[in-house]
């Protein structure tokens, strides 16, 4: 199994979270923006583990902490980009769970080659691997 299928097969169980979490926060009330905001940190941390051992395949803890500085560090551009993605589509279309659905898709692909290219990638402390 290639690593975009298990990308993929993680980012669905991700993607589980985050849009059932969504879901649930925006029907207690909670603001879109916000509840995508909990949701994203939450898929975050539950993704980066996945991804790093079932996706890439990397056991023990070595570069770990290389890992998370750059996994998360592109969480903390996503998820606001994802943010303001999402208010922009709800100006055109107001049902928060569609809007957040386009929202997700535009920005998958991109963090699919980030996370290959330079997240998980061997020697995680080199200066090439860094984002």
């Amino acid at each position: 199994m290639g690593t975009l299928i298990r990308y993929l097969i993680v980012a669905v169980f991700a993607y589980v979270i985050d849009m059932g979490g969504f879901y649930i926060l925006i029907k207690s009330g909670i603001d879109p923006v916000v509840a995508n905001v909990a949701v994203k940190v939450l898929a975050a941390i539950c993704g980066f583990f996945m991804h790093r051992r079932f996706t890439y395949r990397i056991e023990g803890r070595e570069a770990m902490a290389a890992h998370a500085r750059k996994y998360f560090g592109l969480a903390l551009a996503y998820t606001p980009a994802s943010s303001v993605v999402l208010f922009l589509i709800m100006l055109v279309l107001p049902q928060p769970v569609y809007a957040k659905a386009i929202s997700d898709v535009l920005l998958f692909v991109a963090t699919y080659w980030i996370t290959t290219k330079f997240t998980f990638t061997k020697g995680a402390d080199s200066p090439r691997s860094g984002l």
